[in-house]
């Protein structure tokens, strides 16, 4: 049986450079690390050599510029850094053996309405669309407390909007708990989500907060069965830092929830 355990390189805090974080990792029982996009031919060369020297697959790339330059935005400048940003990742993806590039679609603000949202995300999407199937990387949508794509069936409908099948989700089990339940967006879903990014969170009153995997309120047998419902296998990336356990307390807990 793989091990389908993965996890962010920029949570790994306890390393300074690439390498230190890829070996913390390594050292920590993940066979996987969701790298950053990065702008060089030569940034990309040195990061794949060390993924290759350490053994760990790279399932998977977090866009950079997402937040400073939202695809929402109704400015036009920043909304051609978006994409310029969107084919970093892309090119990223492709040179560490990446299928899929997370990208954040945007925000709805008290500036940008819905449907300038929805119309502006897709126009930059579409635009980079072509590029990130020449390269055969997914293009994936994460839900992430934009106020944007509030439902699972929501999130379906933008996605098959595209009538491609290099747009995807991103599903992140963590997130979603401020709003809904994950076992729910992951029925919508179903075979649109290429990735699964994982996080505790708990609700005590009026009190939200961020905890191990273990220690939340998440449904994780509900979400394995339904993960297993819709048919998928593939890594599940942990976006959180640990406890006094360290990285491998991170590792184990995936252990537990993969055995669900």
């Amino acid at each position: 049986m793989k091990n389908r355990k993965s996890i962010v390189l920029d949570v790994i805090s306890a390393g300074s450079t690439v390498e230190e974080k890829l070996k913390i990792a390594k050292e920590a029982g993940f066979a996987a690390v969701e790298a950053s996009a990065v702008e060089t031919d030569e940034e990309r060369q040195q990061i794949a050599e060390l993924y290759k020297k350490y053994d760990l697959v790279c399932p998977s790339i977090m866009g950079h510029g997402a937040w400073e330059n939202p695809a929402t935005s109704p400015d036009p400048e920043v909304r051609k850094r978006s994409a310029y940003w969107l084919r970093q990742g892309i090119l990223t993806a492709k040179a560490l053996g990446a299928d899929t590039l997370l990208v954040v679609p945007g925000v709805v603000n008290a500036d940008i309405d819905y449907e300038t949202a929805w119309e502006n995300s897709h126009k930059v999407i579409n635009e980079v669309l072509p590029f990130a199937a020449e390269n055969g990387i997914y293009l994936a949508i994460e839900e992430v407390w934009n106020k944007f794509l509030l439902s699972g069936r929501e999130m379906a409908e933008f996605i098959d909007s595209f009538d491609s099948p290099w747009v995807k989700a991103y599903f992140d089990i963590g997130n979603i708990l401020f709003y809904g339940y994950p076992q729910h967006w992951i029925k919508s879903l179903g075979s649109r989500i290429a990735k699964i990014h994982v996080k505790g969170f708990k609700q005590e009153g009026l009190t939200l907060k961020w905890v191990q995997l273990l220690e939340g309120d998440i449904n994780w047998k509900a979400c394995m069965d339904q993960l297993r419902a819709i048919g998928f296998d593939g890594y599940i990336t942990a976006e959180l830092g640990p406890d006094e356990r360290g990285y491998k307390g991170i590792a184990d807990d995936l252990d537990v929830i993969l055995s669900m």
